[in-house]
């Protein structure tokens, strides 16, 4: 399975404001199902992977389990850090899962936000076992756009296929979960959710959302320019400076072995 990109990965530590402000959180139900499902206990422990600058972590740290959050940008993590710094209960760490030392704590419940696609495959679901109590869940959590066979997700899949051949506007896929990969013996059949929503977006902060992507912000800077350009120019033009964007959320649940042995 190939490596996550190193560039990508990295890409969003260059701009923590932005991905602060434009970023969306996770349905409240999506929150509440990974909690009943995982069986938590009141203050128990949770580590997350990838923790961006927190939209994720909030809705467990307002409940109040003890949290541990890595993410691999300093600048990103700084920014979660100080987002948490009402709350003795979240521990931020500039760190990649790979990298980062459980040392003896088991964590009853691993959440990975949008994130676990960047950790390499081997280590992701291995180490997510290692660290999980026995029973414990892994919590995948996704929010993908669903593009539309017309209106604005298609005229600007035009403009993208025009200015950035081979970058897509995002588009959901029914699920970005693996199908086999070292690790996943140590759980049970996951279970999967999905979660319908939209938001609306003026020209200026759909295109500062997009701003967020990394495939976005690797772009070179003149052909970025040019694609913002043109969007920014279909959004006032058609769609009176405003634009819907539609959601499916995606909810898959591991759940740990009795003995993460991989025998069912």
């Amino acid at each position: 399975m190939q490596e996550p990109d190193k560039e990508l990965r990295t890409a969003f530590d260059s701009v923590p404001d932005l991905y602060d402000a434009q970023r969306p959180g996770y349905p409240g139900e999506m929150i509440e199902e990974a909690i009943r499902f995982s069986g938590i206990p009141a203050g128990g422990k949770i580590l997350e992977i990838g923790c961006g600058t927190g939209q994720a972590t909030k809705p467990f740290a307002e409940r109040g389990y003890a949290m541990t959050c890595l993410d691999p940008g300093p600048n990103t993590a700084e920014k979660a850090r100080r987002k948490f710094l009402h709350c003795p209960n979240v521990t931020v760490i500039a760190a990649t899962f790979e990298a980062w030392s459980s040392a003896h704590d088991r964590y009853d419940l691993v959440i990975a936000a949008t994130s676990f696609h960047w950790v390499a495959p081997g280590v992701r679901f291995t180490k997510s076992a290692q660290v999980l109590r026995s029973g414990g869940t892994l919590a995948l959590l996704y929010n993908s756009h669903v593009a539309k066979d017309s209106g604005f997700s298609l005229e600007v899949q035009d403009i993208y296929n025009r200015i950035t051949p081979g970058l897509r506007s995002k588009k959901a896929s029914p699920s970005k979960s693996p199908e086999a990969e070292a690790g996943m013996e140590l759980f049970e059949k996951p279970v999967l959710k999905f979660y319908d929503w939209k938001k609306r977006f003026s020209a200026e902060d759909y295109l500062a959302h997009l701003s967020t992507f990394s495939d976005h912000i690797t772009l070179p800077k003149k052909q970025r320019e040019e694609l913002f350009r043109e969007i920014r120019a279909l959004i006032a033009a058609n769609y009176g400076g405003r634009v819907t964007k539609h959601y499916r959320s995606e909810l898959v649940l591991y759940a740990k072995t009795a003995a993460g042995t991989g025998k069912h």
